[in-house]
């Protein structure tokens, strides 16, 4: 059986600047949906329609919520960057400890500050868009990796976008 995993820790941080670790900050991490684009195909003399899955993805927009504003997002926001969702999770029949990870480049377009009031803890909401790079792996496993100029999408290390390239003649 498949044991359950318990999310105990989590941070946000530019990949490539030192330093831009806020596992304090951070409130929540949105992953976002990956789904695959289809084609409909509707025959003129058929009996049904049918989306035919496509070796491409929807546009993904991650976000992260921190406490409070955060003053570095401001040097960031609406520039194309480089960022690290890192996660660690308790395996609950073992205790063991496995990392997750999800590196995402693209620009963070959206920054929300929601309602101020004193008496309550201010979240202020980011996400993405733009995003051309998206990984996540899980206990060190690559679990799902898409990447635009690449031209590449794997699941399990498995590229499911190389048939097609080979067929158009491209290099995988």
């Amino acid at each position: 059986m498949n044991p359950a995993l318990t999310l105990t820790m989590m941070d946000v941080r530019l990949a490539e600047r030192a330093g831009s670790s806020r596992p304090l900050k951070v409130s929540k991490i949105t992953l976002p949906p990956v789904k695959f684009m289809t084609v409909n195909r509707n025959p003129g003399g058929g009996a049904m329609s049918v989306d035919t899955n496509m070796p491409r993805i929807e546009p993904l927009a991650p976000g992260f919520d921190t406490y409070g504003p955060d003053d570095e997002i401001f040097s960031v926001l609406g520039l194309t960057d480089r960022w690290t969702f890192g996660c660690s999770y308790k395996k609950h029949n073992t205790h063991e400890v496995i990392p997750a990870r999800v590196i995402i480049e693209g620009v963070l377009n959206e920054w929300a500050m929601g309602d101020l009031d004193t008496g309550e803890a201010q979240i202020a909401a980011h996400v993405f868009t733009e995003v051309t790079h998206y990984e996540f792996s899980l206990n060190g496993v690559e679990r799902f990796y898409a990447d635009e100029e690449e031209i590449e999408i794997r699941k399990d290390g498995i590229s499911l976008t190389a048939p097609h390239k080979r067929a158009a003649g491209l290099p995988t």
